[in-house]
């Protein structure tokens, strides 16, 4: 047979190319898919029955005849194996003296060893543009996490949470580099592929919005803020920082160069008849206590804001929380006067917006809400806290 060279990948999936054909490997049982990724990342030396024993039996009862089980899997792998061509089996995989090993004479590169290679440092005295080209080439071997058929296994887990942070590293590097140069198609598409992989990491949301702002995809760029602050409310319960909330406001201007007239502003500006506080996003809430702050201080009137918290009793689950949050918010809603204003400022908080009340008044106003909240959810596994504190405005 001739020495056809064999790519494999394991960043992404698991397959084997040879000459145009592909074996995806992905699919098979996990102990196949182990055994011959096994076997194809230590290919450099033999590998004891006993050492693969215990790594496919990490954690299990291995039985009263381990040696032949493992004869088992193996026997699966090559019968595998035998779809790239007859007896591939038995050639790719080697018996040597109660070890297995890779045949090192049939030529093999590894997707994971080429991104290894090319994220290596590289010379100082390198023109950065050869420097990036490489990098670039790197990250595009990068086709997702390693090993995703073997999540939970220990040996997998390791290598794959340090290819990982290489990957962000280099990727969080690349960014600014191309952003300079104004290569914002390449860094919209190098952000979006890292983004899914870290779909919490800010940085890669803000490279991500500033590409596609570049590009005149506003839409889509505060479609993505969006998306990313209730993904963060809902996992971590914080806000984003004030540098990405500041880009999502500036995509979100209308560029209309046509006037207004003031029958449209006023239509505009009008709101429709509501009962009740101002319940918004805490953006705009902020937005709402400058203004109240400022007026406040010219006039000498007292203005206070409240932080009500939910208290989990024990390890309340993700559901009864937000279930909570949204009843508290209802009740929120029914005990506030139409010129107050409120917003949720985490997974288990709002903020109440209080003007022209003082602090016993505010004491008032959320002993009221606590009331309301115990008597029409006597069941509820989560109890108030609150906290009451001035609003001032710097002179």
């Amino acid at each position: 047979m001739d020495a056809i060279p064999l790519q494999v990948q394991m960043l992404g999936g698991f397959s084997i190319r040879r000459d145009g054909a592909v074996l995806n490997i992905g699919g098979r049982s996990r102990k196949l898919c182990l055994l011959l990724a096994y076997l194809i990342w230590e290919r450099a030396r033999p590998v004891s029955y006993e050492e693969l024993t215990g790594l496919l039996w990490e954690g299990e009862a291995q039985g009263p005849n381990p040696l032949n089980a493992l004869k088992a899997v193996l026997h699966r792998v090559r019968t595998c194996l035998d779809q790239l061509w007859d007896n591939a089996g038995r050639v790719l995989i080697l018996n040597r003296e109660g070890c297995y090993q890779w045949n090192m004479d049939i030529p093999l590169t590894l997707d994971v060893e080429r991104f290894a290679a090319l994220c290596q440092e590289g010379d100082p005295v390198r023109q950065e543009e050869r420097l990036l080209s490489q990098r670039l080439s790197a990250l595009s071997l990068y086709q997702g996490d390693f090993l995703p058929a073997l999540s939970g296994c220990a040996w997998a887990d390791g290598q794959r949470e340090g290819l990982r942070r290489r990957y962000l590293k280099h990727t969080l590097e690349l960014l600014p580099l191309l952003g300079a140069q104004g290569r914002w198609q390449e860094t919209e598409r190098l952000a979006r592929t890292a983004f899914a992989l870290e779909p919490c990491l800010e940085d890669l949301c803000l490279w991500q919005m500033e590409a596609l702002i570049h590009l005149g995809r506003r839409e889509e760029s505060t479609q993505l803020y969006e998306d990313f602050q209730e993904r963060l409310l809902s996992k971590l319960g914080v806000l984003p920082s004030d540098q990405l909330r500041e880009l999502y406001h500036g995509a979100r201007r209308e560029r209309d160069p046509r006037t207004v007239s003031p029958v449209t502003l006023l239509e505009r500006l009008r709101e429709a008849p509501k009962p009740g506080a101002l319940m918004c996003d805490y953006d705009f809430f902020r937005v709402v206590c400058h203004s109240s702050a400022r007026r406040a201080g010219r006039n000498g009137e007292p203005l206070h804001v409240a932080l009500i918290s939910i208290a989990e009793d024990g390890d309340l689950p993700r559901h009864s929380l937000d279930r909570a949050m949204d009843n508290l918010q209802g009740v929120i809603l029914g005990n506030l006067r139409r010129g107050d204003a409120a917003a949720r400022c985490s997974a288990s908080q709002f903020v109440l917006l209080l003007p022209q009340a003082s602090y016993e008044n505010g004491q008032m106003v959320c002993s009221r809400i606590t009331r309301a909240f115990a008597r029409q959810f006597p069941h509820s596994p989560a109890s108030l806290q609150v906290s009451i504190q001035p609003l001032l405005t710097n002179s």
